[in-house]
């Protein structure tokens, strides 16, 4: 097996070490094949002579589509002038597919010269994670989900996988940031590049917690970062690094070529005018790197930092090393952005001079809790600016209590056993998991009840049955997983597939059913047993939660559409498109496939896409009224009053009249609302945003206060109402208790 499609990313090739990606899928794992790997860590490779010649190739965001022959057209003209240099390996920066289906890996195979696949290493990108329905094996089967480093011309490639499942923002988790130590340690005086999608520096908020990243590299330097993501060419410098943003290949047919020597790496950028004429190209200098190794702590970073906050402003104080020629200053860290950049931050000089500096930064506006400020040292010396990032807890933290699971929270937990109104305990549980399969479940003051652990990741929302005597829980594997309120398991599912989906739960000739699909087979399943009731399958994979009726089960698909099934057989009944977007792709993304449908006690059925809410007649699928508005990613919810609350992607809590989809009220909070979502308390709506911001928006009166940021990690999961605290999970793996208002 030789192809780029029947292999993971660098299997082909003699491959020096594999590092373990945190938070692979464990069905990946198991469908990808696997390089032989010794048992015993490599020996220190030899240090390169300077004139050692290189001969690589990078690309980056092909975004491999078999509907567009405009950008099939520029990847297959760029890979025959990629032939034609005959590199030793060609790095791939992400965005290999589209939107990540096998149609679309399949056909980037077919763009690539067969003397080329083997020699193609690529780390997967958003599009590639985003919107898998896999849990990763489409990505483990073509590209390789694994963090992998190869030497080659002398000099070390890590290839890392920094995508979360099924979002934007990126993340390095604590294994792979130990494997990627590893790595670079083991190099011995080899010259390290990175390569990921995501670029990392000023103003970039790609990476959420990049200054764990930083803090390996302060001992182990890289010389040159590639990159993509961004579809623009861009060098930067930060922190002894040299960072290339790589053009898009999907826009420009073009690629670089890295030649020369490890003291003089020439980077080409080779366009392609006509893609009907490959061999004619322009070829432009873009720069030359020294990748020569730069061993040891940089002693440009400061040596100690003292932050405290009063409340009105943060103070900082920064110790260098030695005496300093430059300037300092500092900012607070956007927490507006989310998987962005920001180009113009405010930042404020601090005043000093020699190995001390000092400011302060206005914090009034700040919201209470877990905050960040960046500290830029910009020497002057040539050798560019340093980064630092700071946590600082501003105000009153308001939260009760914290628990920390061992890998990431994606899903929402879920409440179950008695309430015997014990306040140190009583019979509630807080059931929750993590991306390790861990389960755990907590009583009210945060302390472990009972631990489980499942076959496969746990990335989505677990769900409450038999009355909030069990609790659902679904796992990348494949497998749903029924647990008492004590922790002892009921039973367990199969879907034969990997599960990367919210399950949906309801009423059918009454007996309570689970309902979730597995990429685009959707399972309805006995909640008492276990047993299989009925599949059926969808034109494309759905991620969100079916709801029914009783009569009909209502999902949304990745074909733009929203599904009406007979809710005994699973026979079509109607299908109404929520989109007039054409081709696969722009369907898919601007469709319901990732949402939670609700069924309103008047029969009416809310689905929604990207742009916009519908509600539909649960007989023909017709639309009774429809609201535009990304209102997709959090959960609506009904008011005691009976009217309809949604939160869109801006951030706004928006209350409407289910009858006629009039608008009622609006109220903006600070920042963006996805998946994490909001929990309706009464007339209060406890909103959740991407950065941890907790804001009560009273529906009543219209007041809006921030009550705490409960975390530096994403919040990506909905929270719930437990033990009178709100509870949410963050990407750190920690579950924080809020105390109300």
């Amino acid at each position: 097996m030789t192809s780029f499609s029947r292999r993971a990313a660098l299997t082909a090739l003699p491959v020096t070490g594999l590092l373990g990606a945190g938070g692979a899928s464990t069905a990946a794992a198991q469908a990808a094949p696997v390089a032989p790997v010794a048992s015993t860590a490599p020996t220190a490779p030899t240090a390169p002579a300077e004139d050692s010649p290189v001969r690589l190739a990078f690309v980056a965001d092909t975004h491999a589509d078999p509907e567009n022959a405009e950008t099939t057209a520029r990847l297959r003209a760029v890979f025959e002038a990629i032939e034609a240099f005959d590199p030793t390996l060609v790095i791939h920066g992400g965005d290999v597919t589209e939107h990540g289906i096998e149609a679309e890996y399949q056909a980037f195979e077919e763009a690539v010269p067969t003397g080329l696949r083997e020699r193609i290493a690529a780390v997967p990108g958003n599009h590639e994670t985003r919107w898998d329905a896999s849990a990763g094996k489409l990505r483990a089967q073509w590209i390789g989900e694994e963090v992998r480093f190869q030497d080659v011309d002398g000099m070390r490639v890590i290839l890392a996988d920094t995508t979360t499942h099924q979002q934007e923002v990126a993340w390095w988790s604590a294994r792979a940031l130990t494997e990627l130590e590893q790595a670079l340690r083991s190099a011995g005086n080899l010259p390290c590049v990175l390569v990921t999608h995501f670029p990392m520096g000023e103003g970039y908020y790609y990476v959420a917690n990049q200054q764990e990243f930083e803090d390996v590299l302060a001992t182990h330097p890289i010389a040159l970062h590639l990159t993509g993501h961004t579809h623009r060419e861009l060098l930067t410098r930060v922190n002894r690094r040299d960072q290339l943003e790589a053009a898009a290949v999907k826009i420009d047919a073009a690629y670089y070529e890295l030649t020369g020597s490890i003291d003089s790496l020439q980077v080409t950028r080779v366009d392609i005018p006509d893609p009907a004429a490959p061999t004619q190209t322009v070829r432009t200098p873009v720069t030359t790197y020294d990748l020569t190794p730069q061993p040891g702590r940089d002693t440009a970073l400061p040596l100690g930092n003292r932050i405290e906050d009063d409340g009105g402003s943060i103070a900082l104080d920064v110790t260098l090393r030695g005496s300093f020629q430059g300037a300092l200053d500092a900012v607070l860290y956007d927490t507006t952005v989310y998987a962005g950049r920001n180009d113009k931050l405010p930042w404020t000089p601090l005043q000093g001079s020699g190995h001390r500096f000092s400011g302060r930064l206005d914090a009034s506006a700040l919201a209470s809790g877990r905050q960040r400020v960046h500290v830029r040292v910009r020497p002057d010396d040539g050798s560019g600016n340093r980064l630092l990032t700071l946590p600082v807890v501003h105000g009153s933290r308001g939260t009760a209590w914290e628990a920390a699971l061992p890998g990431m929270i994606q899903g929402g937990p879920a409440v179950v056993g008695a309430d015997d109104g014990n306040s140190g305990g009583g019979g509630e549980v807080l059931v929750v998991g993590d991306s390790t399969g861990t389960v755990l479940g907590l009583d009210r003051s945060g302390a472990t009840r009972w631990t489980a652990d499942v076959d496969g990741e746990i990335r989505h929302d677990l769900l409450a049955v038999d009355g909030g005597r069990s609790v659902a829980v679904p796992d990348t594997a494949g497998f749903v997983h029924l647990f008492a309120a004590d922790g002892s398991r009921l039973w367990r599912y199969g879907t034969d597939a990997p599960l990367a989906a919210d399950p949906g739960t309801g009423t059918i000739d009454g007996a309570e059913v689970l309902m979730v699909c597995s990429g685009a087979t959707l399972h309805v399943i006995d909640a008492a047993t276990g047993g299989r009731l009925w599949t059926a399958q969808l034109p494309a994979s759905s991620m969100g939660a079916p709801a029914t009726d009783g009569e009909r089960v209502y999902v949304g698909g990745g074909d733009g559409c929203a599904h009406a099934l007979d809710a005994r057989t699973g026979a079509s009944v109607w299908t109404t498109s929520l989109t007039d977007k054409q081709g696969s792709y722009q369907r898919f993304i601007y469709g319901p496939w990732n949402d939670a449908i609700t069924v309103l006690p008047d029969g009416g059925v809310i689905a929604s896409g990207i742009a916009d809410t519908w509600c539909l007649e649960p007989d023909d699928g017709s639309s009774r009224w429809r609201v535009d508005g990304s209102f997709q990613y959090a959960h609506e919810a009904l008011t005691e009053d009976g009217d309809l609350v949604l939160a869109n992607e801006g951030g706004e809590i928006v209350c409407i009249d289910p009858a006629t989809g009039a608008e009622i009220t609006r109220l903006a909070t600070a920042d963006r609302i996805l998946d994490e979502g909001f929990v309706l308390d009464g007339d209060v709506v406890y909103a959740a945003s991407h950065s941890g911001l907790i804001t009560a928006v009273d529906l009543g009166s219209g007041s809006i206060e921030q009550l705490t940021r409960l975390s530096t990690a994403p919040v990506l999961a909905r929270g719930t109402l437990f033990g009178g605290h709100l509870v949410f999970g963050d990407l750190a793996g920690t579950v924080h208790a809020v105390e109300r208002v």
